[in-house]
């Protein structure tokens, strides 16, 4: 009697069982339905449930395989009519609601690509993030808009305004929508991760939709777009002035003579110029100096300092005023100076995001010859983008009051010797930001933060020795939910440096400084203090 007893009352109860315990996590994902998403047309909502899935190292999206992944994959498509476009949106999320850290994750783009997919979302994924990534409808094409940019004769304006910034909000109303849906629950946290492109993204969030994340981490932010990719053909009009085209190698010797000359003007000797205010070298006086280069020597001749010189300048107008930035002193020079011999003869090659800028959005021409740049043709360039593109992508509004009143955190950090994006500009947008809000340092500081990394490259991508943030995002998180703003950032080299340290990076403008008596190479000996101002 008593083992039919048992299976009758195991059958009363098998429906209750069902209805309280949660369907297998799979089920969860397959089963998963869009949301209502308001003002937005679906084409497509799909899900896949991804189990040990692996990553592999795509450098330099990815440099570390992300393996053993378990997630549910969606992918959205959504359009604007009447315009025919399709932005793909595609999220990560970890499988088991339990494995979810409570955080949404938006990741930005690179170059020409709005977002990179897998490659970014594969490592916060990991950490238990629900990440997203979008493509703006553009495609993942980060080394030429060639595929979208043209449409009919004109610039795809629709599109334009995908890659710009409308992509990115869109994507954190779906994202945070889809993750809801998923877990049951809204995420606890909104932040947003990008570098460059996914800088000047997530820059455009404050400024145009300061509602849609709690935190932003936005390293070497590509701001005043229209000005700084004119400002990156400087290097290539001034060889062609001067008539000489210098090697990689000698760009190298002479950056390696001007850091010697430099690097120990804040108190030790690392490779770094930790403080650009202080050096004042003249290249000039390099003249006639012999220097290793490559496995011979090379001169420094009065033409190759001139160029250099000449590129630390930057571009000026027809009155001599600054047009905009020069590469900073102990930033490589060779990306935007780069050339190479063509039947005997050198010839420029500019770097590419700003050629295609100049082709398909400037002139809607992708034949525009850019081999004649003169000082006047590069002037005529830089106020023909400002005029015709400036109001469509600059992300350079410094009204970040809205960002303000809806409790959002801006961390900026950006390298100070970068070859590609001049760190001179995010410290130009701090200080507008400061006089448009009218308020004090300190007040901006309560939602804004900007970090300059000495030594550092483009994103931190290590061509040369400085210290990059380690975990920008980890302290935005506690200045988000803990309310610990951040005093310093933590910063390291890559392994491949020829000198390891750790330091601390300073919130502008305070600088570390050595305390004169502990380890050079630990972050603990150097202080926040007061600098002699940035070049």
């Amino acid at each position: 009697m008593a083992p039919i007893l048992t299976l009758l009352l195991s059958l009363l109860l098998e429906p209750l069982a069902l209805a309280t315990n949660p369907p297998p996590p799979t089920d969860r994902c397959t089963n998963l339905q869009a949301p209502p998403l308001p003002g937005l047309t679906i084409l497509s909502f799909t899900t896949t449930p991804l189990l040990n899935h692996t990553v592999p190292a795509t450098p330099p999206f990815l440099t570390t395989a992300v393996p053993n992944l378990t997630l549910c994959e969606v992918n959205i498509a959504l359009t604007h009519p009447p315009a025919n476009d399709t932005v793909n949106i595609q999220l990560w999320l970890p499988l088991s609601p339990s494995s979810w850290n409570t955080r949404f994750l938006a990741l930005g783009g690179s170059a020409w690509a709005a977002g990179l997919g897998p490659f970014s979302l594969a490592p916060y994924t990991a950490q238990g993030f629900a990440t997203g990534s979008t493509d703006a409808g553009v495609g993942f094409a980060p080394l030429s808009p060639a595929g979208w940019a043209i449409k009919d004769g004109k610039v795809d304006e629709v599109l334009l305004e995908n890659f710009a910034g409308r992509a990115v909000h869109e994507l954190a109303v779906v994202g945070k929508a889809v993750a809801e849906g998923y877990y049951g629950r809204k995420p606890g946290y909104a932040y947003w991760n990008g570098c460059s492109t996914g800088g000047r993204q997530g820059v455009v969030a404050a400024q145009r939709f300061p509602g849609d994340f709690d935190g932003i981490v936005a390293g070497a932010p590509a701001l005043y777009w229209t000005r700084y990719l004119i400002g990156e053909l400087w290097p290539q009009v001034v060889m062609r002035e001067v008539g000489y085209y210098p090697t990689t190698c000698e760009f190298q010797a002479v950056r390696g003579e001007v850091v010697k000359e430099c690097d120990g003007l804040d108190g030790v000797r690392d490779g770094v110029i930790s403080e650009l205010g202080k050096c004042t070298f003249g290249v000039d006086k390099l003249v006639g100096r012999t220097v290793t280069c490559g496995e011979g020597e090379v001169e420094i001749t009065g033409k190759l300092a001139e160029v250099v010189k000449k590129i630390w300048e930057g571009p000026k107008t027809a009155e001599g005023k600054r047009l905009w930035y020069g590469l900073t002193r102990g930033a490589p020079l060779e990306t935007l100076a780069a050339n190479h011999q063509l039947n005997g003869t050198a010839v420029g090659d500019p770097f590419f995001v700003a050629q295609d800028w100049i082709r398909y959005f400037v002139k809607t021409d992708p034949t525009f010859d850019l081999s004649g740049l003169s000082p006047a043709i590069l002037r005529q360039l830089f106020d023909e983008s400002v005029e015709k593109l400036a109001a469509a992508i600059d992300s350079s509004d410094p009204d970040l009051s809205g960002l303000q009143r809806a409790g959002g955190k801006l961390l900026i950090w950006h390298g100070e010797a970068d070859n590609i994006i001049f760190p001179q500009a995010s410290i130009q947008y701090r200080e507008e930001v400061q006089k448009k809000l009218g308020l004090t340092a300190r007040r901006v500081d309560d939602f804004f933060r900007l970090f300059i990394a000495p030594g550092v490259d483009h994103c931190g991508q290590g061509t040369i020795d400085g210290a990059a943030p380690t975990d920008p995002l980890a302290a935005l998180i506690s200045w988000v939910e803990k309310k610990k703003a951040p005093q310093e950032l933590a910063a390291a080299t890559l392994p491949t440096a020829k000198t390891q340290f750790t330091r601390k990076l300073c919130p502008f403008p305070l600088v570390a400084k050595y305390d004169g008596h502990g380890d050079p190479t630990k972050a603990e000996s150097f202080q926040c203090a007061k600098g002699c101002g940035r070049s």
